[in-house]
């Protein structure tokens, strides 16, 4: 019984040791990078500016890379816009007006990828990225459905990047 006992704990405490750190994120070479402008192919005024002021911070802030020139940048992180919409969600039918608009939904289509340059390789890449965020247009605007949208689009760039083996 003192044997089964012993070999139990033994289990358990080897057990302890164990640990997993699958997602190691972006090479270890890559401690700078160079966001490239972004294609905006919307109609949407201001959104290739926002993205890209969005990837700055998130490649420092969640990435931990050091902005630089792009001749001097390990990584690239090419994106491009590909499509907008503003559409209502909640609404009722108004009769001989059309709707009464509660709740709206903006998304963001785009396609981004981040360049390894020492190795000339693609090291993540999506083309069908989209991000979404709602907004009430008695009492917020178009734009804070688009941020919101934005920032979880760049959260799924940078949940890719991390998610690297």
């Amino acid at each position: 019984m003192r044997r089964l006992a012993a070999v139990a704990a033994l289990a358990l405490c080897s057990g302890c040791l164990y640990s997993f750190s699958g997602g190691g994120g972006l090479p270890n070479h890559l401690r700078t990078v160079y966001v490239a402008p972004v294609d905006n192919q919307s109609t949407q005024f201001g959104l290739a500016e926002a993205m890209a002021e969005e990837l700055l911070d998130a490649a420092r802030q969640r990435l931990g890379l050091r902005l630089a020139s792009e001749g001097e940048a390990d990584a690239i992180i090419v994106a491009s816009i590909r499509r907008y919409s503003d559409d209502a969600v909640n609404f009722d039918a108004v009769t001989g007006v059309g709707a009464d608009v509660f709740q709206r939904r903006v998304t963001i289509s785009a396609s981004v990828e981040i360049l390894d340059v020492a190795n000339n390789l693609i090291i993540w890449s999506n083309g069908s990225l989209s991000g979404s965020g709602e907004y009430e247009p008695g009492g917020e605007t178009e734009e804070t459905g688009w941020r919101v949208a934005m920032e979880n689009l760049v959260q799924q760039i940078v949940d890719g990047a991390q998610s690297q083996w």
